[in-house]
């Protein structure tokens, strides 16, 4: 059996350090400080594995322990290593557990990863955080499927290191950009007309992922929803909304805790909308429901909740900004009216006071430090400081749309398809 020394040579001949950190490669912790090319391997395979045992022969916890915790693109080369390594890191445990610390390690490190789709551009945007300074590290993306007379595609969804795009509004495509794995799903069984609402999330239940199409005619007032089943390949129409009848959802919903939620607006017919709910599209049972009620203003009528979103394992809501600020309740305890927490406020006239009345802005998550990342004006991401009201600025493009990303080794291909 390789003893533990002669695994910890192993693992250092193949990830020769790129950080001058002074992490140690026997602390398992450290070993994403290490990283290898597809050249350097060949040559060093041989030699090192002439002398050394071969590592499965390891104590399989461990193995597996060491293994889950490396960032998922040291894995795909680690596939190479032996034949029992690779059967090891496509096991669907194995990549669950891995899924389950890539999951950890974003919501404590200092750091965020986005997925940003700008025209016809795709690109993974990596952002460093300290106190004095922002660093960003892009990498470019090619569409992994061929579309012809590609003209317009939006971000359905990202979960779990999947990405959901819709190209040309008829095609939808299921994207791990980090593995380069995809899938071009069937077309929808039936056209959809008016406004539409759309989502993409994981259910546990079945260990399912799906896409969520949505639209409403204003004449029949009748609200159709279609959902695609990964694990079944297939579109069906859902027929559970009775209870709401005519919802009035638009854009994109987040994924939370086995469910799709958007803000509905309520409307009377004048410029502005008069109230707002919350309302969630569950993902298991696929029938829409309230369940968080959204916080008590009181007397404020002035502010009327524009949106949802998801950070660190909480629903958060945002208000309109009205030409004056931007607010930001975070939920504490999921499903309490009670938890909800004291407002973050954003005045907009920090940002550029000349363009206040015409200026887009969008909170999309809230770091551990407690600085909120804005899409603004859809051009630049803006990292405001609630303590010192400060922003740091982020150029990420012209016009682009923005997902929150984590790298992980989840394939979209099921029984029912294969990777591109």
């Amino acid at each position: 059996m390789t003893n533990s020394k002669s695994f910890s040579c192993c693992i250092c001949r193949l990830f020769p350090r790129t950080s001058t950190s002074e992490a140690s490669p026997q602390n398992t912790t450290s070993l994403a400080a290490y990283a290898l090319s597809s050249r350097q391997l060949k040559q060093l395979l041989p030699s090192i594995f002439a002398a050394v045992p071969p590592p499965p022969s390891l104590n399989n916890d461990i193995l597996v322990e060491i293994l889950s915790r490396l960032p998922a693109k040291s894995l795909l080369r680690l596939q190479c290593v032996c034949k029992s390594w690779r059967v090891l890191i496509s096991d669907s445990h194995f990549v669950m557990k891995h899924l389950i610390h890539a999951a950890a390690t974003c919501s404590i490190n200092n750091s965020l990863t986005l997925f940003v789709l700008s025209t016809r551009l795709y690109s993974i945007v990596s952002v460093g955080l300290n106190n004095d300074h922002v660093h960003v590290a892009n990498r470019e993306l090619d569409l992994p499927v061929k579309i012809p007379d590609l003209l317009i595609t939006r971000i359905v969804g990202s979960c779990n290191g999947l990405i959901c795009l819709e190209v040309n509004c008829t095609n939808i495509v299921i994207w791990n950009p980090c593995t380069g794995h995809s899938k071009l799903l069937p077309k929808p069984s039936f056209p959809f007309s008016g406004f539409l609402f759309f989502g993409f999330g994981y259910d546990s239940t079945t260990d399912d992922y799906k896409v969520i199409r949505g639209s409403r005619t204003a004449i029949s007032k009748e609200t159709v929803v279609e959902v695609f089943s990964l694990r079944t390949n297939s579109w069906r129409r859902s027929r559970s909304n009775k209870d709401h009848g005519y919802v009035c959802l638009n854009g994109k919903g987040c994924f939370f805790n086995g469910a799709l939620y958007w803000v509905e607006l309520q409307w009377a017919g004048g410029p502005r909308p008069i109230g707002s709910r919350i309302l969630s599209f569950d993902l298991a049972e696929e029938k829409f429901q309230e369940t968080v009620s959204l916080p008590y203003l009181g007397k404020e009528e002035n502010y009327v909740f524009a949106g949802i979103g998801v950070s660190r394992n909480s629903l958060f809501v945002y208000s309109d900004p009205m030409g004056s600020d931007l607010r930001i309740w975070v939920l504490k305890e999921y499903r309490v009216r009670e938890s909800w927490a004291e407002p973050i406020e954003i005045y907009l006239d920090q940002i550029l006071p000349e363009e206040v009345d015409e200026s887009f802005l969008k909170p999309l998550c809230i770091l551990e430090s407690g600085e909120v990342l804005l899409d603004y004006n859809r051009n630049f991401l803006v990292l405001y400081n609630a303590k010192g009201k400060t922003f740091r600025s982020i150029a990420i493009g012209t016009k682009s749309d923005v997902a929150i990303y984590m790298e992980t080794l989840i394939s979209p291909a099921t029984s029912g398809g294969s990777d591109m």
